[in-house]
């Protein structure tokens, strides 16, 4: 609870400013409103500046508030992502103004990802980004919804691999990939144009390095078991359905407690590279100690049962 008195605007994407309508239906609410957004460090609203003005007009004197900690920049972004999701609709002007304002502040991220910040059309933002003479917006590299870093054109990429492969030939399609930033498809073609290997099948080589392995036998405690999409279909799901159809599991509420964490973590490990795209920058860091703290709890559980 903050004192409305100390709270001041500054994140907000509505170039009209304050809604008066707005403000006199909010005013008029019984119901528990959520709580204003407010930057930490500044004490300006991120998000709620018609709940603000709301409770000054009612003769409130102190409001709910969550804490935001980042920089200005994101704290923009959090403003734009926040209005987006609720309340009043932004308009097309505001959204158009909060792409540019984005992409100057943000020229890293994609066309697909600021799209996504601001509810417009991903080819909207690539004209933006066009049309500017910012030459920092025009990167090679860009970080996508994702989190990775994804190349605007494969090109250079291609010539990165190219380089890796006359110098060293033996290294693996997927090491070639990684370090030239382009996908392992891509390296196959530029190691077989760089060596000649125009005859020989690509079956055999993808075989062994891009596809994942067949389902194996029952896994014992030294087992290390991929967690890719293909893996996760292919290998842990087939393990799951049987457990899931085990009597001694289903039918005890410590067996369905546990079936129901499994189910929910292998779905979270199949949508992990979605969601880490829609993190906040100023959450990555308690966010990753969380995620190691659980995956570091699953290693010990796996060891329990080895025992």
């Amino acid at each position: 609870m903050v004192d409305v008195s100390s709270l001041r605007g500054g994140f907000s994407p509505r170039l009209d400013g304050i809604s008066a309508s707005h403000t006199r239906l909010l005013g008029e609410l019984t119901d528990v409103v959520p709580p204003i957004v407010v930057q930490r460090s500044s004490l300006r609203v991120v998000d709620g500046m018609h709940r603000l003005r709301a409770a000054r007009a009612r003769g409130d004197r102190r409001v709910p508030v969550v804490y935001f900690d980042g920089s200005d920049a994101d704290a923009f972004v959090a403003a734009v992502q926040l209005n987006i999701a609720h309340g009043l609709p932004l308009s097309t002007r505001d959204r158009l103004t909060a792409a540019e304002r984005i992409l100057a502040s943000h020229s890293q991220w994609s066309d697909r990802r600021i799209a996504s910040v601001c509810g417009v059309a991903a080819k909207t933002v690539a004209a933006l980004r066009r049309r500017s003479t910012d030459n920092s917006h025009q990167l090679n590299v860009r970080i996508g919804r994702d989190g990775r870093r994804h190349p605007v054109s494969a090109e250079a990429g291609r010539r990165l691999a190219e380089q890796i492969v006359r110098r060293e030939p033996g290294v693996s399609l997927r090491e070639i990939a990684r370090r030239a930033g382009i996908s392992v498809g891509t390296a196959f073609d530029v190691r077989r144009k760089a060596l000649g290997e125009a005859s020989a099948p690509a079956v055999e080589v993808t075989a062994a390095e891009t596809a994942p392995e067949p389902p194996a036998p029952a896994p014992t405690s030294t087992d290390r078991l991929p967690a890719t999409a293909a893996d996760l279909k292919a290998v842990i799901r087939p393990r799951l359905e049987r457990l899931v159809q085990d009597p001694s599991l289903r039918y005890t509420d410590h067996g369905k407690a546990l079936l129901r964490l499994l189910t929910a973590t292998l779905t979270f490990i199949a949508q992990s590279a979605d969601a880490a795209g829609t993190v906040p920058a100023h959450c990555h860091e308690p966010l990753r100690a969380v995620a190691q703290a659980c995956a570091g709890g699953w290693h010990q559980f796996s060891e329990m049962l080895a025992e």
